[in-house]
């Protein structure tokens, strides 16, 4: 509002002040063609505007004291095209990319990758609407690393092996997760090192490291991120397929709880990473997908030790279970284990590339910091011009909520009942 005030101002200035003498229509000049083009000019300024600020508004809406925003918002803001949906399923692509989900699932799949969001979809007055919390935290970043803020170019890979010593992790019949663990440790260094990245281990051989002992020699290196690697077990021997976990966000249940705790707002060092985090777990799974050919069990938020007390982005991997008789088979084979090794090595590419802007493909560009507090979508236009990579911000998007009185709300929602759905004041 305050560049079309401006312009306009600006455009005003000098035509007639307020003293000008009035001059009879039959006697006033031809305008010249360089005040046409002028006007022309300037008309194409005004449109311009008018069509950015309907991109970027966010009509935020309170659904049992929570924000969302609609399935409509989000496509239009990132240039897709208009959502097919019926009463449950919807779906919306462009811009070379596909996002479906279902109403009432906390499922949502962009470019066929599996994503669970912290909070289920709603429907609501024959619209979807998704929690502005999963805009900010997980579909921005995946739409644009490479516009996150202060995210730097990886040069340092530290990779973490499960367990070890009397921590043996799951064991099954043919393999046990500390051994599995290493072998792809190690080979995934070697391919690393080969692509000019320093790489360090938490661990080289058969040796328990605590937990915190682990994160804490990770936050000593600079332009670094974290891989910790793992196999997974059940209850049954019906388990199987891949997943990768990154740091669940402030205020938000981990894994596949549906209700908050008290611990769920504690505030970690790993949430001023939120945004790496989830653009470094895009990268691993999808890499991991590619090479792997495992069920896809998704990408999920979690609260783990070794991934919380971070200050690099980290990530943690599942490659499978070893108490399932198909996986384990396969978990047990050098060439699985081999191609595991070959996913990290793609995928710590890929997200180095991603967070440098060699991914992103559209303007206007957006901003989401990365210790950004509030569980609003406050992404932010900006522009820039191929002479000058100075951005500058224009004006916010949306609403922003201080972090302590939206976690306070959030607090006071587990003792209270939940309030019915009514729309958010203008």
């Amino acid at each position: 509002m305050r560049a079309r005030t401006a312009v306009r101002a600006n455009y005003g200035m000098g035509v007639h002040s307020a003293k000008s003498e009035k001059i009879p229509c039959h006697t006033r000049p031809v305008p010249s063609l360089s005040c046409i083009v002028r006007i022309f000019f300037w008309f194409l300024v005004f449109a311009f505007l008018a069509c950015e600020g309907a991109h970027a508004q966010w009509n935020v809406v309170m659904h049992a004291g929570r924000r969302y925003v609609s399935i409509e918002d989000v496509a239009a803001f990132y240039r897709m095209g208009t959502p097919v949906s019926d009463a449950k399923i919807f779906a919306f692509s462009g811009q070379g990319r596909t996002v479906r989900g279902q109403a009432g699932g906390r499922d949502i799949y962009i470019n066929n990758v599996k994503y669970v969001l912290c909070f289920a979809i709603v429907s609501e007055g024959g619209r979807h609407l998704i929690s502005a919390m999963d805009v900010t935290k997980i579909i921005e970043p995946v739409m644009r690393p490479g516009k996150i803020k202060n995210a730097a170019e990886v040069r340092t890979v530290v990779l973490d092996a499960g367990h070890g010593g009397h921590d043996s992790g799951a064991t099954g019949s043919l393999c046990v997760e500390k051994i599995m663990a290493l072998d792809v440790v190690q080979r995934a260094k070697r391919m690393l090192q080969e692509s000019g990245y320093t790489v360090r281990l938490t661990r080289n051989d058969d040796t328990f490291i605590p937990l915190e002992q682990r994160s804490a020699f990770a936050n000593k290196f600079l332009n670094a991120i974290f891989i910790s690697v793992h196999f997974n077990k059940s209850n049954t021997s019906g388990g199987t397929g891949i997943e990768t976990f990154a740091l669940a966000p402030r205020g938000v249940p981990s894994m596949d709880e549906e209700n908050l705790s008290y611990s769920d707002f504690k505030q970690h060092p790993g949430h001023a990473r939120d945004p790496e985090n989830t653009a470094l777990a895009t990268a691993m799974h999808s890499s991991m997908l590619r090479h792997l050919r495992m069920y896809d069990r998704g990408i999920k938020r979690a609260r783990f030790a070794v991934i919380r007390n971070l200050t690099i982005p980290g990530v943690l991997l599942e490659g499978g279970f070893v108490n399932n008789p198909t996986d384990s088979r396969q978990i047990a084979s050098l060439a699985f284990r081999e191609a595991f090794a070959r996913a990290i090595a793609e995928g710590v590419g890929r997200y180095r590339n991603s967070v440098v802007g060699q991914m992103q493909s559209f303007v206007p560009t957006a901003v989401v910091s990365a210790t950004d507090p509030t569980s609003a979508p406050i992404i932010k236009k900006e522009e820039e011009t191929p002479s000058s990579p100075k951005k500058v911000e224009i004006t916010p998007v949306g609403e922003k909520t201080p972090l302590e009185p939206s976690v306070s709300h959030a607090t006071d929602s587990l003792l209270t009942p939940s309030s019915t759905s009514q729309p958010s004041s203008p």
